[in-house]
């Protein structure tokens, strides 16, 4: 039997502002890698890319639909 993974409730499109819920940056979506589930983030006004498995909409506070 396999085991099921749920997935993010939401995975951003390259481009979108997204919101680091764990470290409270935002950045643009620049990646998706699903083995680890995380987003690869660039910030907005440029400078180095992080990753993040904490994450939501930008428009959205963290933990809430």
């Amino acid at each position: 039997m396999w085991a099921v993974v749920p997935g993010p409730p939401w995975i951003p499109d390259p481009g979108v502002l997204v919101k680091d819920t764990a470290g409270g940056r935002l950045g643009k979506a620049i990646a998706w890698d699903g083995d680890t589930r995380t987003v690869t983030l660039a910030p907005p006004e440029g400078g180095e890319p992080w990753e993040t498995a904490a994450f939501c909409p930008a428009n959205e506070r963290a933990g809430r639909p």
